[in-house]
């Protein structure tokens, strides 16, 4: 009869993957323990046909867009400006065995200079790590996934008073707010086109580092707070269409309910992108973004003053209420493929 250590690789043989197995193997102990030593290897060939090797796979993308505007005693109206936005895409997917991981940077900063000023039209920083594990022959199909996403923003963002930003109303700046997600639970074997991943037990931080955002109470943070923990539920789901020749679509969804605080008022983050591919460097594309967070105060109707017919002015308070945030870009440009 042949060594079975000499048969089994010697990784499934560490403590690790010991405990692991004795815990998911438990309640077919029995069976296991009367499998003779041909059928024990044939489980372990089956289960991992190619334990050393390893998947590797890189992708990165570089992208910035133009747009510029020279008017000039124009009969016809309009205004002078210049625009670019700059965007940054990197992922790395490594697969050895039962065990993987990945890892991804999405940034995007853009700026459009118009009547003497700058304004954003895009900024986001979005980091995102994934570790797998397969679990045993039973859900075959299934793995073990820990999933952590941080986001947030370059530059500070302004309200919007006549059109133009108030550099003394500031709304937003870097990690204000900043979004940590950690989450553990199933990730299904990934199709050609979709990823799932759907995480019972997820914890959710948001963080606030600017004071005066924090003395206000913003994005859900109680006042005075900088952080907000959250614990809940968690599913994402990446979907990556090809539509027709050079041409693809592709969007991720995103949503979170807290356990903790109306857990039927779900957070909901979707992103899409339709990519119009010219040649190996022009490229067209047209990028949505969704938010929905019952926690995120918006002014829906700005404050109005009414003047009656006795001269009396009253003024109408701002609506104030939580509500769907959407932004559209379109961009082209130049994009190089790393």
């Amino acid at each position: 009869m042949k060594n079975i250590n000499s048969s089994i690789p010697r990784r499934l043989l560490n403590p690790f993957f010991a405990a692991v197995t004795c815990l998911f193997l438990a309640p077919v102990g029995t069976v296991s323990g009367q499998m003779s030593v041909p059928r024990v290897e044939q489980a372990v060939l089956e289960g991992d046909a190619n334990p050393l090797d390893t998947v590797h796979t890189f992708l990165g993308k570089l992208g910035l867009n133009l747009s510029q505007t020279a008017l000039e005693n124009w009969a016809g109206g309009g205004e002078s400006s210049v625009a670019f936005t700059t965007m940054c895409n990197l992922s790395e997917t490594r697969e050895k065995g039962p065990r993987g991981s990945s890892w991804g940077l999405d940034a995007a900063l853009g700026l459009l200079r118009q009547q003497g000023g700058w304004r954003k039209t895009d900024d986001r920083l979005i980091l995102t790590g994934q570790w797998n594990t397969a679990m045993q022959r039973a859900l075959q199909d299934a793995r073990l996934s820990i999933l952590v996403d941080a986001r947030t923003q370059f530059l500070p963002g302004y309200n919007l008073v006549n059109g133009l930003p108030d550099k003394d109303q500031r709304i937003s700046d870097f990690l204000s707010p900043g979004y940590l997600v950690a989450a553990a639970g199933l990730a299904p074997k990934p199709g050609k086109r979709s990823k799932l991943f759907f995480a019972p037990f997820t914890g959710k931080l948001t963080v606030l580092l600017d004071d005066t955002l924090s003395a206000a109470g913003t994005f859900g943070v109680e006042p005075g707070q900088h952080t907000r923990f959250e614990l809940g539920g968690y599913l994402r789901w990446n979907v990556t269409l090809p539509l027709m020749e050079n041409v693809s679509w592709t969007h991720q969804v995103d949503l979170f309910s807290n356990y903790l605080n109306s857990p039927g008022n779900i957070d909901i983050n979707w992103t899409g992108l339709l990519e119009l591919k010219v040649n190996e460097v022009l490229r067209t594309t047209i990028s949505t973004h969704l938010i929905y967070d019952d926690d995120v105060v918006l002014e829906k109707e700005p404050e109005t003053t009414q003047t009656n017919d006795q001269g009396v002015t009253t003024t109408i308070p701002a609506v104030l209420g939580p509500g769907t945030q959407f932004k559209e870009v379109l961009s082209i440009g130049v994009s190089y493929t790393l």
